[in-house]
């Protein structure tokens, strides 16, 4: 009760003119120094605290935002505050010496901070766009969207501030993105076009209400307005001396998609303005959030990923699925279902998000935390041998290789992840074991 009473008196009401359709939010002074809460193996569900825990991410970020502006934004719970930035390639010549070591970058681990006032623990989803239009919403392929990829976490609340550290390394969960804009408009199409981002989305939602938040990064602590550069050099620091920076191609707001409190729309605190240079605070906290993305910078995306197992750890998973084949060039990929319930009505589910819930009490789904498609007019009978199996290249639900519910093309090149929905003779309904694959 103390801690509310505190942070309603810190509140901060912003007050510059809107500008470009932005609609002004409050921001709150930070809750007290950040904890670090360890890092979180999404592959496993398990916890690394103490030095060295992040010695399996990298070794470089290719995208960082961590220059603390004292504050925390918050209001849009349930709803995903999406933010933005450049993933240069091999062809930017956004600013010089910014150019990229790659056109494809495998994102294997993720830094995010946040506060929150929640008394349990808070569920956050984040959801990566290797195109992305910064505030062009809804967030579908006509705006020039595609969503990369999508990973989950649990992370501690109580009152404090917390910078979580999330591992994608382990067991396949890492994320390919292109550069430069990615599949929607590949390659360098120049700063003006707005072509050339990525964004990434974050959700939370607590079971009470606790205010919670994203820490606002503020601007690297120049004379300039925006990130001066995106960092994939460990031994990088600005012209200040700050080992911290903004990253390439952040903008002064960022974009809320439909639902949550606020709906839908692009959202600011008033408008960053720091006239002061070096080791100077802004006057106000500037639209983005703490985020690195830390990647291997030698070597681009490795796409011959094809048929890893997932969700099979639980005994009530059963049925193994296989794809015939992760290369989109043949015109056919074959999704084939193996089980014991022969004679069961069944159709498969594809997505990319990580997380395992159970929402029949029988069996895991491990997709949930982001969109899930359902090939349900693909829908048929287990046979009387236990196959069933379906060409997502031409399906019903999805007829030219389309992802149902999600939309865009399922051979963009990211990691997509199935499971076969099935009853089983006694339960409504239970799911398969899964399988992943880089689809090209």
């Amino acid at each position: 009760m103390l801690r509310s009473s505190l942070i309603s008196a810190s509140a901060v009401i912003l007050c510059c003119a809107t500008a470009n359709g932005q609609q002004q939010l409050s921001a709150h002074k930070m809750i007290g120094p950040v904890k670090d809460a360890g890092i979180f193996h999404v592959g496993t569900g398990t916890w690394t605290r103490g030095s060295g825990a992040k010695a399996n991410l990298g070794p470089d970020v290719i995208f960082r935002s961590d220059v603390s502006s004292g504050y925390f934004g918050t209001g849009w719970e349930g709803g995903a505050g999406v933010d933005e930035g450049i993933l240069p390639g091999t062809g930017n010549s956004n600013q010089t010496g910014n150019a990229g070591p790659q056109d494809t970058y495998s994102i294997d681990g993720a830094e995010f901070s946040y506060c929150s006032l929640s008394s349990a623990w808070v569920n956050w989803d984040f959801d990566l766009y290797d195109s992305y239009v910064p505030c062009d919403l809804p967030l579908t392929p006509a705006s020039c969207v595609n969503l990369a990829g999508a990973f989950s976490a649990a992370l501690p609340a109580g009152g404090f501030c917390w910078t979580g550290t999330l591992d994608l390394s382990l067991g396949g969960y890492e994320v390919c993105v292109e550069a430069d804009g990615g599949p929607c408009a590949s390659g360098y199409d120049g700063g003006g076009l707005g072509l050339d981002g990525f964004g990434w989305g974050a959700t939370w939602n607590t079971t009470d209400g606790g205010t919670t938040g994203p820490i606002l990064a503020g601007h690297d602590l120049t004379w300039t307005p925006e990130g001066e550069g995106t960092v994939y050099q460990p031994a990088f620091s600005n012209s200040c001396g700050n080992p911290a920076s903004s990253g390439l191609g952040t903008e002064d707001f960022f974009a809320v998609d439909a639902g949550g409190s606020l709906g839908a729309g692009c959202y600011w605190f008033g408008g960053y303005v720091n006239n002061n240079g070096c080791g100077a605070a802004s006057n106000n906290p500037g639209g983005q959030f703490h985020m690195l993305f830390f990647t291997d910078a030698s070597t681009g995306c490795q796409t011959s990923d094809c048929n890893t197992v997932f969700c099979d750890t639980d005994a009530n998973n059963q049925g193994t699925l296989t794809l015939s084949t992760c290369d989109c060039s043949g015109g056919s990929i074959m999704l084939s279902l193996n089980t014991t319930f022969a004679n069961q009505f069944t159709y498969p589910l594809v997505g990319l998000g990580t997380t395992a819930v159970v929402p029949t009490g029988v069996s895991e789904l491990c997709l949930a935390g982001s969109t899930i498609g359902r090939y349900s007019g693909d829908a048929a009978a287990i046979s009387a041998s236990g196959t069933y199996s379906v060409d997502l290249l031409n399906a019903m639900s999805a007829p030219g290789g389309g992802v149902p519910t999600i939309g865009g093309s399922l051979c963009n090149g990211n990691t997509w992840r199935f499971q076969s929905w099935h009853r089983d003779g006694m339960n409504p309904s239970r799911f398969s074991q899964g399988t992943s694959g880089t689809i090209n």
